[in-house]
């Protein structure tokens, strides 16, 4: 397998972070989204709207972060970070639905506004108004999370894919600033997915020494 991937990308570090923790066989590939690498024939013919990651496996070519990490715990099934029963993977894809349309579009425009390190990489300086309406946001959604997790450790009970979709984004929140003393669950979840080696190889490589 091959993973294309940009630096200072909560997508791909998502995908790292599920790749790192199946422990799985693949080849990365760093683009330079600022030269334009994503844009050039050669990967829009992987990803047709030049984002990043995206996966190849053999012929297979896959896009969208968590498409491609279900497909990466489908083909390494020890990794456990699908549940074996319908019913838990139905939960599992529960999780990722809620944040890809909930949480990551509420985190997006406060990290544009609040983080140096994405203002300096992709050169924006995000917008205040939208930031505020993103805290607004986060204040009806993290009360979600933070009940989900109330006597857990995880959303699913065990770490699954669920809880690795969220980590990059809230991780780019805190890392500027966000206060989740609020949330304590959420907090503390947040803290235990970041001490996993996984995440810190995926971390590393996507956002750390940028």
């Amino acid at each position: 397998m091959d993973l294309f991937y940009g630096r200072m990308s909560g997508n791909s570090a998502r995908s790292l972070f599920a790749l790192y923790e199946a422990d799985a066989v693949f080849t990365p590939h760093v683009l330079d989204t600022n030269a334009g690498e994503n844009r050039a024939a050669a990967y829009l013919a992987l990803n047709p709207m030049g984002k990043i990651p995206a996966l190849t496996d053999g012929a297979f070519r896959i896009w969208e972060s968590n498409a491609i990490n279900i497909y990466v715990a489908e083909k390494y099934p020890a990794s456990a970070l699908l549940p074996a029963t319908i019913e838990g993977r139905a939960g599992v894809n529960r999780w990722l639905f809620f944040q890809t349309g909930h949480v990551t579009p509420a985190c997006q425009p406060i990290f544009r506004a609040t983080s140096r390190r994405m203002q300096e990489f992709w050169k924006i300086q995000g917008d205040a108004q939208a930031a505020e309406a993103g805290r607004k946001e986060l204040a009806r959604w993290l009360p979600v999370l933070e009940g989900a997790l109330a006597g857990r450790d995880w959303l699913e009970g065990d770490f699954t894919l669920a809880d690795i979709a969220f980590a990059p984004h809230l991780w780019l929140i805190v890392d500027a600033g966000f206060d989740l003393s609020p949330y304590p669950a959420v907090d503390a979840w947040l803290d235990r997915m970041l001490a996993r080696p996984a995440w810190r190889r995926a971390a590393e490589m996507v956002f750390w020494g940028v």
